[in-house]
């Protein structure tokens, strides 16, 4: 291992506390230093990385974090080449978040892929997803700036929301939203998104309701927010939005979509933040700077 990141609040996830023995971390960039198969047939056509490549990805969040150690077993179906053009500190920062706005646009949602090539950022490539108009909550967050970035190269019209146009108005155009708003200036909107996609929860999802198209989707990562859908359609916010698609989720581990994420970044269609970094050994002070809930741009990053 080289390198793994902060999630905030990690310590209150279940899963965390599957074993006695508590190694978090699921971000990882490091250096492979064995493979090995179980005792079953092994499938030459999955994938696998010889001993000194240069991977990165997340653990599965099904199983436990592992990955803030000098080593940790991974498996290759969760990992992916790293990019070339990324230090080792830049490639942790990458999985777990844009992995979730991924697979939240991309699956979830159910938009078609961005077309990744040099010319992803044409009008052409943006005829992929016409007149679909998204809203993205908390944009200039960790998963935020992903799901702008994606959207943006799908051809998707991004709204995104941030507590401040001054502070981040700039920045959130500059990754490729249409247009950016403050929350007070989405008080009089009515069904104006094909999709929300909230990272905030609370107050905040509770208003994407009528944000939303009728037969559009809500959907949300914030984990506060994991029963949302039973709780809020037994409430007057919801009335009328029965065939709104309202979901939350947990991202999965990919190492396929990974790999095209490595493609979007190697192409410089993605950038990619570093809030802090800190070595292992200062591994509470991390913590604690990543769960408070300040501006930064990015994850903070351990290093080995």
């Amino acid at each position: 291992m080289h390198a793994a990141t902060v999630t905030r609040d990690e310590l209150t996830w279940p899963e965390t506390y599957k074993s006695v023995q508590i190694t978090p971390g699921y971000d990882f960039a490091g250096t492979v230093t064995l493979n090995f198969a179980s005792d079953e047939v092994v499938d030459p056509t999955k994938r696998t990385f010889n001993p000194g490549a240069e991977v990165y990805g997340m653990k599965s969040t099904e199983g436990k974090g592992c990955t803030w150690a000098e080593y940790a077993i991974v498996r290759a179906d969760e990992a992916a080449a790293r990019p070339s053009s990324l230090g080792w500190a830049e490639s942790a920062t990458v999985p777990m978040s844009a992995l979730t706005a991924w697979q939240a646009l991309f699956v979830k949602a159910g938009f078609a892929e961005p077309e990744l090539s040099t010319e992803a950022r044409t009008e052409v490539s943006r005829k992929t997803n016409p007149a679909l108009k998204v809203l993205i909550t908390g944009a200039s967050g960790a998963v935020g700036i992903y799901l702008v970035q994606f959207g943006s190269l799908a051809g998707l019209h991004i709204v995104a929301a941030s507590t401040s146009k001054a502070r981040n108005g700039e920045f959130l155009n500059s990754l490729g939203a249409n247009e950016v708003v403050e929350y007070s200036d989405l008080e009089d909107k009515l069904a104006e998104y094909d999709a929300v996609v909230d990272t905030v929860g609370g107050a905040t999802l509770e208003g994407c309701w009528k944000l939303v198209k009728d037969q559009g989707s809500l959907i949300t990562i914030d984990s506060l927010s994991f029963d949302f859908v039973e709780r809020h359609r037994k409430l007057p916010f919801s009335s009328g939005k029965q065939d709104v698609k309202a979901l939350f989720f947990i991202v999965e581990a990919s190492g396929q979509q990974l790999e095209k994420i490595t493609r979007a970044i190697d192409l410089k269609l993605l950038q990619t933040f570093v809030a802090q970094t800190f070595p292992i050994s200062q591994a509470r002070e991390a913590y604690e700077a990543g769960g408070q809930r300040v501006p930064r741009r990015g994850k903070i990053v351990l290093t080995m």
